[in-house]
């Protein structure tokens, strides 16, 4: 039985800068998902990032044993 049978979805209004919009746009076109997908995509990376904070880790972009960015959260 799929998830969504067992749960059922909420939905939400969202108001975006334009800016942000375009970004959302770009980011669905690029990886051949919808809006949603994306949301859901950033809101899950968004959680893991969160949740290493209160570990006291941080998550990072390594290319060849260098950080190249580190993902920070307020």
């Amino acid at each position: 039985m799929a998830d969504s049978a067992i749960r059922p979805r909420k939905r939400l209004n969202l108001d975006l800068t334009p800016e942000a919009y375009e970004l959302l746009q770009k980011l669905a076109a690029e990886s051949g998902k919808n809006m949603a997908e994306v949301l859901r995509t950033g809101l899950a990376l968004y959680g893991i990032v969160n949740d290493e904070k209160k570990k006291g880790r941080s998550l990072a972009v390594v290319e060849d044993d260098q950080v190249k960015k580190e993902i920070v959260i307020p």
